[in-house]
Formats: structure tokens, sequence, C-alpha cells
């Protein structure tokens, strides 16, 4: 074991008493502040050492019935949602058939009337620019 490796340990005790003082004083549990950049690989017996089995807890039968009578209620009131909107067969076949006789929706062009009228007005405007740019 390096000295880093040792270090690391006693870090992490360290950490790990004082949120037992915090918990213990009824104050806030300190978070660690985290350190910019990548974290530094730490030791497989360091991680070893600092893992707890999880505590097991059962369900009794009663609670697990509940459960599992709220999601088929759950579910029962999804599939009825989905089934009210459901339109038969011909009402979307008309739908559809009323959009596709709809006309496409014409493109509007300029008329060459319009844009010989945008033509003059550009070349007074740049005319007086010039005008008001020699004087």
């Amino acid at each position: 074991m390096g000295v880093s490796e040792i270090l690391a340990t006693i870090d992490h005790e360290i950490s790990q008493l004082q949120q037992a003082r915090a918990l213990l004083s009824g104050s806030a549990v300190p978070v660690a502040k985290k350190k910019p950049g990548r974290p530094r690989k730490t030791p497989v017996a360091v991680t070893l050492v600092a893992a707890k089995p999880a505590k097991k807890r059962n369900l009794s039968p009663e609670g697990r019935k509940r459960i599992a009578d709220a999601v088929k209620k759950r579910w029962a009131a999804q599939r009825a949602k989905k089934a009210e909107p459901k339109k038969s067969a011909a009402a979307t076949k008309k739908a559809a058939v009323a959009a596709a006789q709809k006309p496409a929706k014409k493109k509007r062009n300029l008329s060459p009337e319009g844009r010989k009228r945008i033509a003059e007005a550009a070349k007074k405007r740049w005319e007086a620019q010039k005008a008001a740019a020699a004087s």
C-alpha cells in the first residue's frame, strides 16, 4: 500500500466521521466540495472497505397487493383514455379524403408591374443617398 492510498483511506474515514458527528448533533451533513477535473483513481482496497452492504427491505404481501392493484387501476385508466378519442375507420377515411381534396396554397408571385415599382423606388433611394453624400 502506497502513501497516496493510505492518505485516501484516512480522508475517507475522516469524511465518514464528520457525517456521523453531523447526524448525531442534528445539523446538516457536510457535503464534500467537488474538485475540478477528472477524479483520481481510488484503489480497490479502499472501495471495498468503504462499501457497505445495503439493508434489505421486505414488502408485506398486503403492501405488494396494494401496489399491484394501484398499477392495474392506472393502466386501466390509460387504456380507457386511449379508447375514447378513437374514431371509426370511415370517419378517419373521410377526413383524409377531405384533406386531399383541399387545394394547396398557391405560391405568391410578384407581378412585373410590382417588381418595376420596387426597382424604381430603390433607384430613387440610391440617388438620394448619393446626392446627400456628394453635398
